[in-house]
């Protein structure tokens, strides 16, 4: 229930920023755009952490020498060693914790954007798939009431007249001669193939698959829709695929058909009435769903990608921790870096490795959409951290920081 109201909110507020790019007609593309505008407004506070912390590592590597000698002079005088390094840091204007302060307003702003457009994109996803089966169904209903020239109202029964044919062909078919049991399922799959087989139900589909085609299918590039994941599953979800997706147990389209039927049972009914009226309502939303569908699921049964966004997430991840950390430093009597000596070296190496994989895993388990979102997040970082590097290695050579001279205290007992 708490992530389906994130989820909401969050999908409304992203859903209304990634709107104002609705002038391209692709998600895809529009997400992408969005994602490079947010990394640029967002760009001068990640350079003021970077100089901040720069700064504040460079200071701390050139008072070390100092700080060794205070140490080593007033070690077994716990008291004395903090007076002093304390006189050194105010004589010198460092403070230690001057660059935390920058650095947690840019982690919670940062993490504040990845988990807000996480469930975002994740609900934005939910109500695409969502209104793609709305959309289908009413084109499947508009020509389904022109092919056997009915009312719409009359679709129901005209539906359950037409699958009960279906139903009881299949299950004597199959039983005929059968030597295991036939399974409820078995009947089901080839009454629905024996549903669809007629021409008016082929015409019916054709026009289905027409529609998703033209009106309602968001592809981008070699992903055949954004709103799955870009891996081998299918382009189009089946239907437990469309009811995890989208939650549509909770959806009001769901519930209120539940519950109009769960209020005509008499008074006082068992919980065991209450499941088997579920039940029926669960199994009535997936023959429809198939009825609607099946053209469309058959025509894109095969992979919605090929793996590549994911592929690139965790390179490109990978590739712009290194380039922040300074993993590419390769010039000679380099300074070794600050963050290092100060012991942080092995846990930006973890972070290194952690990231790219859990990166995969989102883009495995989540939309194409959202895979889009990170693998443009990152190669915006790297770019910017190249950027930000160049910059600030240029203030460097111009600006070096030192030790003041003057006034040097003498460390005596």
């Amino acid at each position: 229930m708490l992530v389906s109201q994130i989820g909401s909110w969050t999908a409304d507020m992203w859903g209304a920023v990634i709107g104002l790019f609705s002038f391209i007609s692709s998600w895809g593309w529009m997400i992408i755009v969005f994602t490079v505008c947010l990394k640029l407004i967002l760009s001068p506070l990640d350079f003021w952490q970077r100089k901040v912390s720069r700064e504040s590592m460079k200071k701390q590597a050139v008072l070390q020498p100092e700080l060794a000698k205070i140490q080593k002079k007033f070690g077994n005088n716990k008291q004395m060693l903090n007076q002093k390094t304390m006189e050194l840091y105010k004589r010198e204007n460092f403070n230690m914790f001057g660059s935390c302060g920058v650095m947690l307003l840019n982690m919670a702003i940062t993490l504040f954007v990845f988990i807000t457009l996480f469930y975002g994109l994740m609900g934005i996803s939910q109500t695409q798939v969502l209104n793609q089966y709305n959309s289908l169904e009413e084109a499947y209903n508009a020509n389904f009431a022109q092919v056997y020239n009915i009312e719409e109202s009359e679709i129901s029964s005209k539906e359950a007249e037409l699958w009960q044919q279906a139903y009881q062909q299949a299950s004597t078919e199959l039983n005929e001669g059968a030597t295991e049991e036939v399974t409820e399922e078995q009947i089901y799959s080839r009454a629905l193939e024996i549903f669809i087989s007629t021409d008016e139900m082929q015409q019916v589909q054709q026009a289905v698959l027409a529609i998703f085609n033209d009106k309602v299918k968001e592809s981008w590039l070699w992903v055949d829709n954004v709103w799955r994941p870009d891996t081998n599953s299918s382009a189009f979800p089946d239907y437990q695929s469309f009811v995890s997706q989208t939650n549509f147990y909770s959806s009001e389209q769901y519930t209120k058909v539940l519950n109009e039927r769960l209020e005509s049972l008499p008074e006082g009914a068992t919980d065991e009435q209450r499941n088997e009226i579920t039940t029926e309502v669960q199994k009535s939303f997936e023959q429809k769903y198939d009825f609607v569908t099946i053209g469309v699921q058959q025509e894109y049964s095969s992979w919605n990608g090929y793996f590549i966004l994911v592929v690139l997430s965790a390179v490109i991840t990978y590739l712009s921790l290194t380039i922040t950390q300074g993993g590419f430093k390769k010039k000679k009597n380099q300074e070794e870096d600050p963050a290092n000596a100060m012991g942080a070296g092995k846990a930006m190496k973890f972070m290194r490795f952690l990231l790219p994989i859990l990166m995969i895993i989102f883009t495995i388990g989540y939309s194409a959409a959202f895979a889009l979102y990170i693998v443009t997040n990152s190669l915006m970082s790297m770019i910017i951290s190249l950027i930000s590097m160049k910059i600030l290695e240029t203030i460097d050579k111009k600006k070096k920081v030192t030790i003041t001279t003057k006034n040097r205290p003498e460390y005596s007992r």
